[in-house]
């Protein structure tokens, strides 16, 4: 009887620990950009911002300088840009500003109860939204003017790994364990924040770098 137990333990174990569902962005072709047209004189181009700071939303200003460079528009593109240090090198200077907010889903509930009978979130994974507010300040550094453009930007995606999975031990029980957590798992999972941004910079860099190449 208890090598059955820890037989049936040890397969109950193995299955969450299968059940993932890989980072899946449902609405990526919403944000799909094709390559901008390059300016027709390029553009020696400065880049500041208040998140090179910030370990996380730096990576999205990152992903928005690459964009940039690779668009073929920028003779030279400096990120960060210092007015001490690189006085008279920029024709213009754009100041990214980025903002994200994540949440999770009130489905995240019936995703792991009563879901973990069928492995709901290997199938479909658990839901959350990204909501990204970006603020691009333009200047032209001859006549000091400067505009200001918002480029707002919501992603839903879908994800799901051992860190809430493991709550399919209610094999094993009355299902208490994934009742508790499916109330716990409708908020956001920070621990897939990393993921993500990997995941959508190359879209969102894109996206964004074609509006301010337009705005140029």
């Amino acid at each position: 009887m208890k090598r059955i137990l820890v037989a049936s333990c040890i397969c109950i174990i193995a299955i969450c620990m299968g059940c993932h569902h890989p980072l899946e962005i449902q609405n990526a072709d919403k944000y799909f950009s094709p390559p901008a047209p390059p300016l027709t004189k390029p553009l020696k181009l400065g880049i500041s911002s208040h998140n090179v700071t910030d370990p996380v939303n730096s990576k999205y200003v990152g992903a928005v300088v690459e964009a940039l460079q690779r668009s073929g528009s920028f003779e030279r593109v400096i990120y960060p840009f210092n007015q001490a240090t690189h006085q008279g090198q920029a024709d213009k200077l754009i100041n990214i500003s980025v903002q994200a907010r994540y949440d999770g889903s009130s489905t995240n509930f019936w995703i792991n109860w009563p879901g973990f009978l069928i492995f709901a979130p290997a199938i479909w994974g658990y839901k959350y939204t990204a909501e990204i507010d970006t603020q691009v300040s333009i200047t032209d550094m001859a006549t000091n003017a400067s505009n200001q453009i918002g480029i707002p930007t919501q992603y839903i995606f879908r994800h799901a790994d051992m860190g809430r999975t493991w709550t399919e031990v209610s094999w094993l029980e009355v299902s208490i364990i994934a009742l508790i957590g499916g109330i716990v798992f409708t908020g956001y999972d920070h621990d897939v924040t990393p993921e993500f941004i990997k995941t959508v910079s190359p879209a969102y860099g894109a996206y964004v770098s074609s509006r301010i190449i337009a705005a140029l």
